[in-house]
Order: structure tokens, then sequence, then C-alpha cells
């Protein structure tokens, strides 16, 4: 009776407060509260803590504005070890100076993370300090990902707003139709579809919470007539607040689809339209909007009776089936594991009696749902984009990552656009540069540098029947999968044992055991337990707990790799060193022919298939770690690694006769099997351009003792036309790069040998040799270190900004790549990737130039 209580209550609790059932699932505190005031585009957002939050958030939110920049720009403290021993208050004192004496933002926002929460800092006080020290608003946002899911930390950032920003100003001036726009973020500009029906309406929009907001217009929200709440699951402790401090009303609405647009306009004029003025006008622009959109639907007809399993979370999970229903698509099935009661409530009215409602929301269960269904779409979020393309199954993204708007009138005729896109096409079978200059800069904006763990759990991805098992809070899994994702636009094998406040303070070890069994339960070979910054912060004896889980077929493996230490290149060369102690230390025949290859996570998931078969045409049998082939797109959805070298195989390297390492950031990985088990090794820094793969294909043909092919000949004289050709373009151009150390090396030859003048490279961390990159200059920085005139910037996708503000050309590579397709399939080593690199750099200085 007693716990039947306090469920009741809890329930309760949940539906008076609109809060989401699930705690996990849908990423942590952290990143809810990053969600909501992020879009406050002149105000910087630093991220107080090792670089995992920073890095793995970057660019990850689809909102836009015009009000600012810094909504689109990474800041971080990036805390080393050091500071974590001796304290890190002065590092963030120091670096908040630094950013807003280069940025001069009209706020900062300092996000505590689980790693600094951890520490116990004074965060308010800290901030307060550094506010009456430099005279800018410092705002304190406590939410590290540990206390709970992203709902909890949406609630936590309005709470900074109502404490530190709303009501710190007066407007300049007020009418008796002002209203405040709550909990719309301009994801892809939504809001830039809403707000002209608005104030065409006869309303005004006082203040924006927070898309496309800038701070000032916040501090003066207190004075609007009306609070227009859009997703009260996220927000709408901000109405309750205002309406008992400020005697403000607050209604919900939503602007997805024509029935919710109607609605909530006459809903905001009922309550602001006190003499009837405005009921008129909003009626007249209701027809005219409908009827527009009456018309222009008729080219979408062929959607008339689709069926659709939908998953998402919010005002959306009820909001988006009334679009569906505008369009003329029957909603089968929704996913509630991020709606409330209330929402819940909501999708009943909506649905017909045979629409499923389930809270199992993994991928299996959603294409189950779907066959037994007979649904032709699934409307979800970009987590489970991978299902659709996998599976042959039309999808449309209605979440944060998307990038095209689904709001309002015009919106809801893009989202038929889509869906119908998306049917259709799945309807269808269808040179010598003098000393070099290399300079450490701070890497506090911007951050090129990624986390270690993410490259941990990148190389896993290459061994057969593995688990990467993340031991931290929920929120680094999360982030660090999409960021996978993205990347590789496949599905990526990662958990986590989803840390909670509970199990930070009292210890987490036997929710690792039960983790680390149930994964053993489900068929994986290895589960590779990767810790972070927090978990060894903690103290934990991780290998005290896993170690008598081993048998003789099931490996358990700690990957101690610190946020604090190194960047994604020492993630994945510790886990590719650790992976190869697992290695038995017996006597071994040597085996003729057989050839190790340990390969560097800067190669793309076709570089992999590329070097294996170079090997192979000299009759070699290579042993490839990690191997990302199957990352091509070829792998399909499993919640255990498919493909890539088996552990049986792993333990073969051991009699073979030789070791190739691709990248210097491995290089202890041959040092370790020279060591162990007396196999003599090479490195090769690069393989691009003509020189370096020279020297490889030269010794292929000594090591297997045979002629290089005339295949191979061929290749090389295509690149040297190539080049010949490209000289027009390119010779004497200026160019950067800003990529990991190991790709760095590579690109420095091939730009050099194609007579680009390679004035500025910039890497997140050090490294060895660095004085052999060709280059004017080397900086160890971040993206904002980008400085100077460049026709060609080569780096990720966050450097795109920075290119356009330069002025300069950018070719996407490294990592993270995904503003554009086809990056895991482009070859970009050997004869032919150089080729491809080649004429890539060309065409894009040809339409700089052109255009």
């Amino acid at each position: 009776m007693f716990i039947e209580t306090l469920e009741r209550k809890r329930v309760e609790k949940e539906r008076q407060h609109k809060v989401c059932r699930s705690r996990g699932g849908e990423s942590c505190a952290f990143d809810g509260a990053m969600i909501v005031l992020q879009p406050i585009a002149d105000a910087v957002h630093l991220v107080h803590g090792p670089i995992s939050c920073a890095a793995n958030s970057f660019e990850g939110r689809g909102t836009l504005s015009e009000r600012g920049s810094f909504h689109k720009r990474g800041f971080t403290t990036d805390l080393r070890e050091l500071d974590l021993i001796v304290g890190s208050e002065q590092r963030l004192l120091k670096v908040i100076e630094e950013i807003v004496r280069e940025t001069n933002p009209q706020a900062v926002f300092v996000y505590s993370t689980c790693v600094t929460g951890l520490l116990g800092e004074d965060l308010e006080r800290i901030c307060s300090d550094a506010q009456r020290k430099i005279g800018v608003d410092i705002i304190p946002v406590n939410a590290p990902g540990f206390i709970g899911p992203k709902n909890l930390g949406n609630r936590i950032a309005g709470e900074v707003l109502l404490d530190y920003v709303i009501g710190k100003e007066e407007p300049p001036f007020r009418t008796d139709r002002d209203i405040n726009i709550i909990g719309e973020y301009n994801i892809a500009g939504d809001q830039y579809l809403i707000e002209p029906l608005l104030e065409e309406a006869g309303f005004r929009i006082l203040s924006r919470i927070t898309g496309n907001a800038t701070f000032r217009e916040i501090k003066w929200a207190h004075r609007a007539k009306l609070n227009v709440i859009v997703c009260s699951r996220a927000l709408v402790n901000i109405g309750i607040e205002m309406e008992k401090k400020y005697g403000i009303p607050y209604v919900e609405v939503s602007f997805f689809g024509k029935t919710e647009i109607a609605q909530a306009l006459r809903k905001i004029a009922g309550i602001i339209d006190r003499d009837g003025a405005l009921a008129e006008r909003v009626e007249r622009l209701i027809l005219r909007e409908e009827e527009k959109l009456k018309r222009d639907l008729r080219k979408f007809e062929n959607l008339l009776g689709k069926r659709a399993v939908l998953y998402t979370g919010g005002v959306k999970s009820w909001s988006m089936i009334s679009a569906l229903k505008d369009i003329g698509i029957d909603v089968v099935g929704v996913g509630t594991k991020k709606s409330t009661y209330e929402d819940e409530e909501k999708i009943k009215e909506l649905v017909s009696e045979d629409c499923l409602l389930f809270e199992d929301t993994t991928p299996a269960n959603i294409l189950k749902i779907m066959k037994e269904k007979s649904a032709e779409i699934l409307v979800a979020g970009g987590r489970n984009l991978y299902l659709g393309v996998k599976e042959g199954i039309p999808f449309v993204d209605v979440n944060q990552e998307r990038h095209r708007p689904y709001a309002g009138y015009r919106g809801l005729l893009n989202l038929a656009e889509d869906i119908s896109k998306a049917i259709e096409f799945y309807s269808k079978d269808r040179v010598n540069r003098g000393p070099l200059s290399i300079k450490i800069r701070k890497g506090f904006i911007d951050p090129l540098k990624n986390s270690p763990f993410v490259g941990a759990a990148m190389a896993l991805q290459g061994i057969d029947g593995t688990v990467p098992l993340l031991h931290t809070a929920q929120g680094c899994n999360f982030l660090g999968k999409v960021l996978l994702i993205k990347h590789f636009r496949e599905p990526i094998v990662m958990n986590t044992t989803k840390l909670f406040t509970e199990e930070v303070v009292m210890g987490g070890e036997e929710k690792l055991r039960s983790n680390v069994l149930n994964f053993k339960k489900k068929g994986a070979q290895l589960v590779a337990v990767i810790t972070g910054a927090l978990s060894q912060m903690k103290g934990e004896e991780i290998e005290a707990v896993i170690a008598p889980l081993r048998e003789e077929t099931f490996k358990a493996l700690h990957i101690p790799v610190p946020d604090y230490e190194g960047s994604i290149e020492y993630g994945y060369a510790k886990a590719v060193d650790l992976v190869l102690s697992l290695i038995p230390e017996r006597g071994q025949r040597k085996r003729k022919g057989q050839i190790n290859i340990i390969v560097g996570g800067h190669l793309t998931p076709a570089d992999f298939s590329e070097l294996r078969e170079i090997f192979e045409l000299f009759g070699l049998k290579p042993l490839i770690l990690p191997d990302l082939s199957h990352l091509d797109g070829s792998r399909g959805f499993s919640g255990i690694t498919k493909g890539g070298i088996t552990l049986s195989e792993i333990e073969e390297m051991a009699s073979s006769e030789f070791t190739v390492v691709i990248g210097r950031s491995l290089k202890s990985a041959g040092e370790m099997l020279k060591e162990k088990f007396g196999i003599e090794y090479r490195v090769f820094d690069s393989l691009m351009g003509v020189s370096s793969n020279d020297e490889l294909f030269e010794f292929l043909s000594l090591l297997a003792g045979r002629e290089i092919s005339e295949k191979i000949k061929r290749q090389r004289r295509i690149l040297i036309d190539a080049m010949r050709d490209s000289q027009f373009y390119l010779a004497r151009k200026k160019a950067a790069v800003a990529t990991e150390p190991d790709l760095a090396f590579g690109l420095s030859e091939l730009l050099n040998e194609a007579g680009i003048d390679l004035e500025l490279v910039v890497l997140p961390i050090g490294g060895e040799n660095l004085d052999r990159i060709q280059a004017m200059e080397v900086i160890i920085g971040s993206l904002s270190d980008l400085e100077g005139d460049f026709e060609l910037i080569l780096s990720n996708s966050h450097a795109e900004d920075r290119a356009k503000k330069l002025g300069a050309a950018l070719l996407e590579i490294g990592f993270p790549v995904y503003k554009s397709l086809g990056y895991p399939n482009k070859v970009t080593i050997g004869y032919r990737g150089s080729l491809n690199l080649i004429n890539e750099m060309a065409n894009l200085i040809m339409k700089r130039e052109v255009h």
C-alpha cells in the first residue's frame, strides 16, 4: 500500500508539472539547458568542463537567429587534469575575461557539467565575482548531466531566466497587445513563419523566449499582457511563475498544422482582444491562409490515406498528429516515451481507436510496429534516420536537428513536400618553405578538439561482436553517439550505464556490473567499458568489477580516457592499444604473407577497403585493426557491432610477419606488437600525394617480393596528370588546414605537391614530429585561430561559418563531416584517393572564382 501511494503521488506530480516520464533515452540536463538558452544568439554560452560536452554538442541544434551568431559557435574552458586537482576557478575566470574581451557579448551563460558539478564549485559566487569585475552579465547554469534528463535541464534553464534575466529592465515602449512567445527555439526557422502571422493578426511580440531572441528583450518580458507557451513540457514553469509574480496569464498553443494554427490565433485573440477589434481580423487571416493552403496541397494528394508512425516529444507528440491529419495522413502508431500524461490524453483525442501508443521506442520495436501497421512513413527524430535508411522506410525528421521549418501554413506545405519526396524516392528501386613556426594558443572558442571517448568508441566500431559501454552520465553517450551518427551516417553501437545523482554519490559499480552482464547475455564477445573524467574523479575500481566477469569466450576491457587528456586521436589510439593487450603471450608460428595493419580514425571507411585491396594486390593477407570499412553503408542495424576484425583474428595478429602502422598517433601499437611478439613494424605518417604512396608501394613490393602491378602504375599516371591539369587553379593558392595531427601530416604533403601554399595548420593538440608538417605556421588551438587571407580551408563541418567569414572555399574533411553527403564512401588515400582530393579542391576553387 505504501509503495502504491508513493507511485500515485509521483504520477500526480508529473501530471501537474508536465514532466516527461522517462529518465533515459533523451539526453541529459546539460543538453536540455543548452537547448533553451543557446538560441539567445547575442550571448556567449560557455561550457565549463573538459572538452566532451562542448565538442559533442557543437552545432548540434538546428536553431536559427538573425540577432547574433554565438549560437553557432562553441565556447569551453577545456579543463585539464591539473585544473581538476588544484581547482578550476581561476581558469574559468580567465576564460570569461578573454572571451568577453575578444567577442564583446551581451552576456555570458556559464554551464556546469558533470565534472565541474562533482567538483562542487560555487558557480553562483564565481559568476557574481566575474560580473562585478567585467561589467557584463555572467549567469550560472547549474545543470550537470547526471542530475536528470533533458526535460529537467529545460526547466532549470527557465528558472535561470526567471532568476537572472526577466524583470531586469523596462521595455522602450508598451502596447495592450504585447505577447511573449515561450518555448519556441526557431528550429530550422519555424519562428520566421510564425511571427508574420501573429503580427498580421495584430499582436506585438514583446519578448521571444528564446528563439531568435536578444538577451535584452528577455529582460523586459515581465511587461507582456500574455505569455504564449509553445512547448509546455519544456518551459511551463516560466508561465506559472510569471503569472504568480507579474499577473501575466498564459496560454498553451501549437503552430504545427492548420487546425492548431487557427486554434492558437483564436486563443490569443480571446485573451488579448478585450474590445473585440481583433476577432474579425484573425478570422480573415485564417480564411485567406486556409484557402491558399487548400489549393497548394492539391499537388500532394498522393498522401491522402497514407499511414504514418510518429515518435517525437513535447508539444509535437500531439500537434504533429494534427498536422499530419491536415495533410491527409493517418497516424497508426505514436511513441509516448517522451510525452507527458497530458500529452498522451491529447494524443488519444486525435487518433483512431486502433492507433497504437507505445513506450518501447527501440529501433527494433519501431520497425515491428511499422510492419504490423503497414505504415508507409516514419516521422521521428534524427536518431531514427538510420533505421529508415537501412530498412528502406520513407523518413522525415521533425526534431531539433532538422534544417527545414514545419511550423505555420508554409511549414505545413514543407512537411507535405518532404513526406511526398520521401515516399516517391522509396517507391523506385531505386617544396621547401623555410623554418616552421609553431605556436600554442588557448582553445576556448570554437574548439577543434573532440572528446577522447568518442575516439575510443569509434575505434571499437571496427571490432566484430563488441559493445562500447560508457560508464558516465547519459548525456555523454547521447551526444557522442549523435555526433558519430552524423559523421558516418550509420547506426553506431554505443551504450551507457546512465549514471544519475544516486550513483555518482553512492557508487555505480553495481550498475556497471549489471550492464556488462546484460550485454554478455545478448551475445557480445567484448564489452569495452569506457570511463571519462566523471568516473576517473570518483575513483571507481572498474577492473575489480569487470575482471570476475571474463571468460574464455567473453572479454571485458577497461578503457580509461578522461576528457582532460588528449583528443579524439588519443582515445582512438588508447582503445587500439588496450585491445591489443588482450592477445595472450604464447608462442606463435609466423604465417607467411600475413601482415598487420594498424589504421587511424582519420581515414574514411572507404579508405579501409582501399587499404585491403592494395595489400591483397601484392598477394598479402591483411589483418586490419580496427576495420571501419563496414561503416560505409553496408553494415546494417544491430545492438552489437557487426563486421570488422574478429577477436580470433586479433589473436592471430601475434603470428604475422610484419606490422604497418598508418598514422603517427598509433606508433605505440606497433611498438607493443614488436615487444610482445618480435614483429617488426613501420609507421607511415601519410598516404596522400605521390611521394608517400611511392614509398608505400615500393615497400610492399619489397615485402611481398612482387613487382608493382600495372593497375597501380596506371593510377599513379592518372594522379600526376590530374595534378598537371589542376595547376592552373591550385598553384600558388593560399590554404589553411584545421584537423587532427595525423590527417594534417597527409594533407600538408598533398597540398605541397599540388603547388598550394599551406600558410597555416591548426591542430587541437600537439604531437611528435610537428616540424615535418609542410606549412608556414602551426598553431595548437581552435577553429577561431583560423585567421588569414586564404582561398581554401580544409577542415571539418564546424569550419563552415569560419570559411564564409574569411571568404574561403571549404573542403570538408576530418571529424566530424556532416554538411555534405558521401564522405564515408570517399577514398582519400593512395593514388586514387589523392586524385579525388585534387579534383575536389580544384573544383571548389573554380566555383569560388566563377561565382
